[in-house]
């Protein structure tokens, strides 16, 4: 049984299946390939996974991974400062919001038709995990963990 992880032929849902353990989340398949199976049950939709369903959605979260840390790296908040001088707060969504979306929209292009729901749900999963990588691992911070 692999419960909350992978939801076979599908894009987790709201924040990476709601997980509050990023980088445990993250590392879990690698786990689960780890020991000799065929299949799983995930505890939703419906059917048995595969460890060919494992691999997807691994690939899937590193690729929102990556784009993550290529957002945070290359998208320029400066007009989100500019537009909000006097509230920092104001210019902080704005800008995280940018960085959502240009780390998530390479990766919904990419897995819709290939993970049902990747078009409805990357975007909040995208932002856990940016906000992991940030957090948890300090990329991009100038407070780093």
């Amino acid at each position: 049984m692999l419960i909350d992880i992978v939801n076979p032929g599908w894009a987790p849902v709201f924040q990476s299946n709601l997980t509050e353990d990023i980088p445990g989340y993250l590392e879990a398949p690698a786990n689960a390939l780890a020991y000799s199976w065929e299949h799983f049950i995930a505890g939703h939709l419906g059917r048995l996974g595969t460890r060919d369903d494992i691999a997807l959605h691994q690939q899937y979260m590193a690729d929102i991974a990556d784009a993550s840390r290529n957002a945070i790296d290359n998208t320029d908040l400066t007009r989100y400062f500019e537009k909000y001088p006097d509230n920092l707060w104001a210019a902080f969504r704005g800008g995280l919001e940018e960085v959502v979306a240009n780390a998530a929209a390479p990766v919904i292009e990419k897995y819709t038709g290939v993970l049902a729901a990747a078009d409805v749900f990357t975007d909040s999963t995208t932002f856990q995990v940016l906000q992991s990588i940030r957090l948890d691992l300090g990329h991009g911070s100038w407070v780093h963990p």
